[in-house]
């Protein structure tokens, strides 16, 4: 009778584990962070505090309000010189209106021109403040109209033409007894839309190759048996190193007559790509250029950019590549140097400058440097700015509106997973086996095991125009 005794399936049946599931001593993630990326990301960020969530569908939207309250821009044909008390007719700038043609101005409303570009005639200099002007009619639509406007006071006089691009405030109605209402004021709505991205990674063994590499067995905290591999951890840090590119400069297919796939189940769908973080801002985000170093001044010019898009929360986190760190160590050195003396400067007998956030001008800004712009084998490159460049980033939720016209309060920056109908594509793991010792079933005639990984997922960023992008000039 045949044998049956050196016949088997395998010695193990445990899947292979995430990193997310392991708990290694530090020496273990010293040795592979210095191999594979230490640092912080912006992946790190999102998963630190939280900012995830999921998604029902691959493309999905979401609506924000316009401000109420907005400043008008001076168009191509100026407030002219005038003469005292009389009238003066001018333009706005077409950006000033909305794709329906709703300008922020309306019919007797006053604007407020600043003081050197009048004259008072009663003392025959200018005046001391800026002084109201009231809007008495309006003529033509869009951006093609032209709106009258006359000085309260009869004495005030335009001197010096208001020029093109110059930035005024709108100010209070101003009506008779007896007169009718204003227009209705129209805020406009932005629609944004968000698309997921599907990245891949793999890893692959050899048969007989297990059997040499140190590999540990433990159960995890939902008590299923795992296993990990040096270079199944190494391919996460490549899949996260994937997943971080995206959220940060990922760019949705707009070339899809092109970039196409065919489909192992037939037809050739698109390649999905998410909008990075960077691509946002660079399209809808406050700029701040500082030129020649970041110094504490720049601090300064911060909290207007934040106020004229109506952020009231004054704790931001600051990102930024390593010239840019280095110019914000430099520049919070300076102060110290001037106002303490250096005394905060020597611990024991080392010299440290090591701190975590900056206050100025009433704007707190938490401080990081993330590789996500400083590797130089990726964004940190020499071919490339991004080592000069950050962003300042409001930490709190905003308000929106959701696909169902529901006002909701959300954070604004997440990574949403498309997880829908118990089909999690969350962080997708598994293994695709030959013939292996590993007890796992058989599926082709190779001699040897891979281990698959995929992500589908979306950047959601909302309300950033109340973030400021920081660029060296």
């Amino acid at each position: 009778m045949a044998s049956t005794s050196y016949t088997h399936v395998g010695n193990y049946t445990a899947a292979w584990a995430s990193v997310y599931d392991l708990y290694f001593p530090p020496e273990i993630w010293n040795e592979w962070y210095e191999r594979y990326g230490k640092g912080f990301k912006i992946l790190d960020w999102m998963n630190t505090v939280g900012r995830t969530g999921k998604i029902a569908d691959r493309t999905f939207y979401h609506f924000e309000d316009g401000t109420d309250q907005r400043v008008i821009t001076v168009g191509a044909t100026t407030i002219p010189v005038g003469a005292a008390g009389g009238i003066s007719t001018f333009n706005l700038d077409a950006a000033d209106y909305d794709t329906n043609g709703n300008g922020p101005l309306r019919t007797n409303f006053t604007i407020l021109i600043p003081p050197a570009y009048l004259t008072d005639t009663d003392t025959g200099v200018a005046p001391t403040r800026p002084r109201l002007f009231v809007v008495t009619g309006k003529t033509g639509d869009d951006a093609a109209a032209t709106y009258d406007v006359y000085p309260i006071d009869d004495a005030i006089q335009i001197t010096l033409a208001v020029p093109a691009g110059t930035e005024l405030m709108i100010g209070p109605s101003m009506y008779a007894p007896g007169t009718g209402q204003p227009d209705g004021m129209t805020t406009g709505t932005y629609k944004r839309t968000h698309k997921t991205q599907i990245v891949k990674e793999s890893a692959g063994f050899e048969g007989g190759q297990v059997g040499k590499r140190n590999y540990r067995e433990f159960v995890d905290n939902a008590g299923n048996p795992r296993i990990f591999d040096r270079e199944t951890i190494a391919m996460e840090f490549r899949f996260d190193r994937q997943i971080d590119s995206a959220l940060f400069i990922g760019e949705p297919n707009e070339n899809t007559g092109t970039l196409t796939q065919t489909s192992h189940f037939g037809g050739t769908p698109v390649r999905q790509g998410t909008k990075g973080l960077w691509a946002w801002q660079d399209e809808l985000a406050q700029a701040k250029n500082y030129v020649g170093n970041f110094d504490m001044d720049d601090f300064d010019d911060i909290k207007p950019l934040l106020q004229s898009q109506g952020v009231v929360d004054m704790q931001t986190l600051f990102l930024y590549g390593s010239d840019l760190g280095l110019d914000v160590e430099n520049s919070v050195l300076d102060g110290l140097r001037e106002w303490s003396g250096g005394t905060d400067l020597t611990k024991g007998e080392k010299f440290e400058v090591n701190f975590k956030s900056v206050k100025k001008n009433g704007i707190v800004f938490h401080c990081k440097e993330a590789v996500s712009f400083a590797n130089p084998n990726s964004f940190g490159n020499s071919s490339y700015d991004f080592s000069e460049y950050g962003m300042i980033i409001p930490i709190g939720d905003v308000s929106v509106t959701n696909m169902k016209g529901e006002k909701k309060s959300v954070p604004n920056l997440s990574v949403a997973y498309y997880n829908n109908k118990g089909e999690d594509r969350t962080r997708i793991m598994g293994t695709v086996a030959g013939l292996n010792g590993m007890g796992y079933q058989i599926t082709n005639e190779y001699d040897g095991s891979k281990v698959y990984m995929l992500s589908e997922f979306a950047l959601f960023a909302a309300n950033v125009n109340q973030h400021v992008q920081v660029k060296s000039a």
